[in-house]
């Protein structure tokens, strides 16, 4: 019986979410008072600045229209950061001043509108892949209402990329999936205008704009085969060359040869991978110490070796030099150490969010949250690449690519946030499928574990007697890959 009036509340909110126009105003509820949350805490903490790398440079640009002083006032030109970031805050702080609270404020709504955008593109996303609305609407009250990471949203990314890396990544998802949902193929101006915002992405942010490459590639593969792929990706490379074109001159003037993305690779990558870092056994303790040693930011023995070493370019390629030859006498140690990081960019340890979260008591609750939602999340995809529906391969390359490059580094927390909200819409799905799957089976059954998503009627992934028991079922849906002739797509039933 209660399992009865519990399928039908469910059902019948369900239900009423299909409405449209019910839950946009749900949406806007949510995200109001989303809003008004964040806002608090910007009026409680104020508009402090905590010293960075790249406040240092947009203020630089703001009072003397150069890309300066990465590591500190007066350490000179860098191409430490891409440039769009430090251009546009850079911009805010000449027409309202460096560090004033209305400039501050303004950054923050900046932010924040960028976030919203990431949310509602994810949303139209996930309604695109058949997520429930009961689903979708519960995602959004996690990302608006308990949000773990507050400070980074209207703090940090008052100047770092992490809010508009994910507003791309998740507009590039929803526009793809958009156009291969269309009965014909995308033109080529489509995936032309799409390769070029991609491009303009890489001057914010390379690892989003890793990810939507790659969701460009699985598109122009899936619905123009080969040759729409390999003219995709001669397009990609054309525009990204003639966007990066002007920043790579910039840095010929300023150093003497072209650098087309950052300067700081070589230093990220020896904070990394280092003997302390193979086993560490107080990880807080070898990543500071570490980053006393080659970052510049702050730290005046490493600005007078990358000044001995000619400046950032010189300081750059002496530690890729360096890393690439411990690298070579500990592959072994290296292999762990990049295991970890895979690991730590979905999973954060304990003491990033102490050091760069901001955080204290709350700490163990957020990051307890933080690994069921991405443990979850990864089920939900697994599940659904298992059945088939390998639209789910657009969600995989948002959520991977950009994992990719932070492997060779240290993955703190703010570099995971772009994909934060792919992995609580995937976890939404799985539990709602899950809890709608477990609630309508009849007395005697329950779903044998693991949780498969196998389309046991179509395509026979299980045994006949699976199929037989799974046929009981027809008259419930829950949702299948396009192209299957089945209405049912879950783990295999087990009689108790």
């Amino acid at each position: 019986m209660k399992n009865s009036r519990l399928v039908s509340l469910l059902g019948s909110a369900n239900e009423k979410l299909a409405d449209r126009k019910i839950m946009r105003r749900y949406t806007a509820g949510i995200l109001t008072v989303g809003a008004a949350l964040r806002f608090a805490w910007v009026f409680f903490k104020g508009s402090s600045i905590l010293p960075t790398e790249a406040f240092y440079e947009a203020a630089a640009f703001a009072t003397r229209g150069d890309l300066a002083d990465a590591y500190g006032p007066g350490t000179g030109l860098t191409a430490h950061l891409s440039p769009g970031m430090p251009l546009m805050v850079g911009t805010i702080y000449r027409w309202l001043g460096v560090g004033t609270p209305s400039a501050e404020f303004v950054l923050s709504c900046i932010s924040l509108a960028f976030i919203y955008i990431s949310f509602l593109a994810l949303d139209a996303a996930f309604e695109t892949l058949g997520a429930a609305p009961i689903a979708r609407l519960a995602a959004l009250v996690l990302l608006a209402l308990a949000p773990l990471n507050i400070s980074m949203e209207m703090g940090l990314f008052r100047y770092w990329e992490g809010a508009i890396a994910a507003a791309g990544i998740a507009l590039c998802l929803v526009r793809a999936l958009e156009l291969d949902a269309l009965d014909g193929r995308p033109s080529w101006l489509q995936l032309g205008l799409l390769a070029g915002a991609s491009g303009l992405m890489s001057l914010f942010s390379e690892t989003a704009a890793l990810a939507c490459y790659g969701i460009l590639g699985w598109l122009a593969l899936r619905k123009r085969g080969w040759i729409g792929f390999v003219g995709a990706a001669a397009a990609s490379a054309a525009l990204l060359i003639a966007i990066s074109y002007p920043w790579a001159l910039r840095n010929e003037a300023v150093f003497g040869e072209k650098v087309w993305t950052r300067s700081n690779f070589g230093f990220n990558f020896a904070l990394g991978y280092h003997d302390k870092a193979v086993s560490p056994s107080d990880p807080k303790k070898v990543f500071f110490d570490r980053l006393d040693e080659v970052s510049p930011f702050l730290h005046p023995a490493a600005l007078a070796s990358l000044k001995a070493a000619g400046g950032e370019l010189g300081y750059n390629r002496l530690w890729i030099a360096r890393t690439e030859e411990w690298i070579g006498q500990h592959p072994a140690g290296a292999l762990k150490i990049a295991a970890r990081h895979v690991w730590e960019f979905y999973f954060p340890p304990r003491w990033m969010w102490d050091t760069y979260a901001g955080e204290s008591g709350s700490a163990p609750f957020k990051q307890a949250m933080m690994w069921i939602i991405a443990f979850a999340g990864f089920v939900s995809l697994g599940a659904r690449l298992a059945c088939r529906d390998w639209r789910y391969i657009y969600v995989a390359a948002a959520l991977l690519l950009p994992m990719l490059p932070y492997v060779l580094g240290e993955p703190i927390i703010r570099y995971r946030f772009p994909v934060g909200g792919l992995l609580v819409f995937l976890a939404a799905d799985i539990v709602w499928r899950t809890a709608q799957s477990a609630l309508k089976l009849p007395p005697g059954w329950r779903l044998g574990a693991p949780w498969f998503f196998t389309d046991v009627i179509s395509n026979g992934f299980v045994s006949p007697l699976a199929e037989r028991r799974a046929a009981a079922f027809k008259g419930l849906r829950f949702g299948t890959a396009p192209g299957s002739s089945s209405s049912i797509c879950l783990g295999q039933l087990t009689l108790i």
